[in-house]
C-alpha cells in the first residue's frame, strides 16, 4: 500500500480526512506549525492532537521544539501582514518542512489537514503542494475536504479535545 505523510494544523481539521486517506495510504501524521502563537496555544492543539492520535493508535511525528521565530522571520523578511499573502508564506514553509520529512521517510506522497477548513484558500494550497511536490520529487494529494469540516469538528467536540478559536498566528487572534 501506498504511503502519505499527513501535515496537522490541528485536531479539529484531522478526523474526517485521516477516515479518508487511511482508506487510500499508510498514513502518519506530521505536526510542524511554527505560525502558531503564542506558545501557550501551540502546546494546546498539539496536546489535543497527541490525545487524538494515541486513542486512534496513530502515529504523529512531531518537529522539535516551539518554532515560531522560524515564521515570524519569513513573514518579517517579506514585509507583508495581510492576508493572503502571509497565509501563502506560512503553507510555503509548512508544506516545504512535511515534503521534507516525507522524502527522509521515503514516503509516497503529502497531504494536509487544512484542505477541511473553510477558513484556507485552497487555490493556494495546491499551488504550493503541487510546486513543491515537483520540486522534491513527491506526490501532493489534494482533496476538497471543505463538506467534511463540521463533521469533523463536531467528532472533536464530543471528543472534548481542544478546538481554537482562531487560525494560529498572531495577526489571526484579531481577525477572528
Amino acid at each position: 500500500m501506498k504511503t502519505l505523510l499527513l501535515h496537522h494544523c490541528c485536531v479539529v481539521c484531522t478526523p474526517k480526512i485521516l477516515e479518508y486517506f487511511n482508506n487510500l495510504f499508510i498514513v502518519t501524521g506530521f505536526w510542524f506549525n511554527p505560525n502558531i502563537y503564542p506558545q501557550t496555544e501551540s502546546n494546546k492543539r498539539l496536546d489535543a492532537l497527541k490525545s487524538f492520535s494515541i486513542d486512534f493508535n496513530y502515529n504523529l511525528i512531531v518537529k522539535d521544539d516551539y518554532t515560531y521565530d522560524i515564521w515570524l522571520e519569513e513573514i518579517n523578511k517579506n514585509k507583508t501582514i495581510n492576508k493572503p499573502d502571509r497565509c501563502k508564506i506560512c503553507y510555503t514553509i509548512r508544506l516545504t518542512e512535511t515534503a521534507k520529512k516525507a522524502k527522509l521517510l521515503n514516503i509516497d506522497s503529502f497531504s494536509t489537514t487544512l484542505l477541511i477548513s473553510p477558513y484556507q484558500y485552497h487555490e493556494i494550497i495546491k499551488e504550493i503542494g503541487d510546486k513543491i511536490g515537483k520540486m522534491m520529487g513527491i506526490k501532493f494529494i489534494y482533496n476538497d475536504f471543505r463538506p467534511e469540516f463540521y463533521n469533523s469538528k463536531n467528532i472533536i467536540y464530543n471528543k472534548k479535545l481542544y478546538m481554537q478559536k482562531y487560525c494560529g498566528c498572531k495577526f489571526s487572534i484579531n481577525e477572528r
